[in-house]
């Protein structure tokens, strides 16, 4: 039989561990909240928009974001590297490529709403996982909310090397499709390099093509809507 003094401390043991993981947690949060604040700190704030260059677009929603630009330019001609890739449909009348960067398990398990699983959406955010790439043909009359910036030819170009180099590559340079994957007859999925985490989210990998570009964005971008924080609304 246990004495009356275990008994007595049994609830104060669960009380102080309840203690600890609230701790824990105010403790995370807490700090997460910081580092998102000192990354909203901006940075290429010598940016200026070109009057002559490329012009591109980022859509943003509550969960996602992409980068949309031309689908052929004097410095790039994307189509090329997507001929031989599947889609649901002729692609050739479009205008415009979206690109987006995000969580390999999330992207493929969830095309609406409907197929939203908790811990989908868990393993995503706390736990380093696989990544992909979304891939859509489009225009940009066709996106709503939209923030449109022209940047020069050289800024377009370390852009388009961002983006080639989110992809992993076959060994004909290729980029590696995932078959039997799309959301409409104009999308498709590809492997990427990086793995997707709380720090680390679509949101961030369009930070990083921008201040890569040179274009003036946060230091750190993970939230949705904060890549294109400073720049204006189209």
């Amino acid at each position: 039989m246990k004495s009356p003094h275990e008994k007595s401390c049994k609830p104060k043991s669960w009380a102080r561990i309840f203690t600890k993981l609230v701790k824990a947690f105010l403790i995370f949060w807490i700090g997460y909240a910081a580092i998102i604040l000192i990354g909203l700190i901006p940075v290429n704030n010598g940016f200026r928009p070109s009057d002559q260059g490329v012009r591109i677009y980022l859509v943003s929603s509550a969960v996602h974001a992409d980068i949309i630009v031309p689908i052929e330019s004097e410095q790039k001609d994307w189509m090329p590297q997507f001929a031989d890739k599947t889609f649901r449909s002729d692609v050739s009348s479009q205008s415009h490529i979206a690109f987006g960067w995000g969580d390999k398990g999330f992207f493929l398990e969830t095309e609406t709403w409907n197929d939203f699983k908790l811990t989908t959406a868990a393993n995503a955010l706390f736990l380093p996982s696989a990544s992909c790439m979304h891939v859509t043909f489009t225009r940009p009359e066709y996106m709503a909310n939209k923030v449109a910036v022209t940047i020069s030819p050289q800024e377009y170009q370390k852009l388009v090397s961002f983006i080639e180099s989110s992809f992993m590559k076959d060994e004909a340079d290729g980029f590696l499709q995932i078959d039997g994957y799309a959301y409409s007859y104009n999308d498709a999925f590809f492997e990427a390099h990086g793995q997707y985490h709380l720090l680390n989210t679509c949101n961030s990998w369009v930070g990083r093509a921008l201040r890569q570009a040179g274009v003036r964005a946060p230091l750190l971008s993970p939230l949705p809507k904060t890549p294109m924080l400073y720049l204006s609304s189209e």
